[in-house]
């Protein structure tokens, strides 16, 4: 059986909130924006590492696909199956020197090849002029084919 309530418990629900009743939530209100930039810092830097990572085992493939073909079609190809986290499309190549130029056009054997690589990473930070953060990385082999 119940027993009956006293005068007392019931006037301390009937009581208005006093000043101290929405601290919790205004601390809360103060604190989100803080927790919420630490958020996104921690997904952009992790999103770096990871392209920066996957950007320089691609390039060091797609030297390799160039040191051992001579073939620019090679080494655009062996980058975008090597970028596999990224996407390809968004990735800029570099060769360096050309396939046109010495001494790729003739006997490249022992000649240095450079491969670079970037890609851009979109930041919803137009507002204060940071609206992509471009990573890039490079790979350098001595050519190994012969004509």
């Amino acid at each position: 059986m119940n027993a009956p309530r006293g005068k007392a418990e019931h006037a301390d629900r009937a009581r208005p909130p006093d000043a101290e009743s929405g601290q919790a939530i205004v601390e809360f209100a103060l604190v989100l924006p803080v927790l919420l930039l630490a958020a996104f810092a921690v997904v952009l830097v992790s999103e770096l590492g990871v392209a920066r990572l996957a950007l320089q085992h691609a390039t060091a493939e797609g030297a390799r696909a160039g040191a051992l073909t001579n073939d620019d079609d090679a080494v655009r190809e062996t980058i975008a199956a090597s970028v596999a986290p990224l996407a390809p499309e968004r990735v800029t190549t570099a060769i360096e020197p050309p396939v046109s130029e010495p001494p790729r056009s003739g006997d490249p054997r022992g000649s240095l090849l450079t491969v670079r690589a970037t890609y851009e990473i979109p930041v919803p930070l137009g507002f204060v002029g940071m609206s992509k953060v471009v990573v890039a990385a490079s790979a350098v082999r001595r050519i190994e084919w012969t004509p």
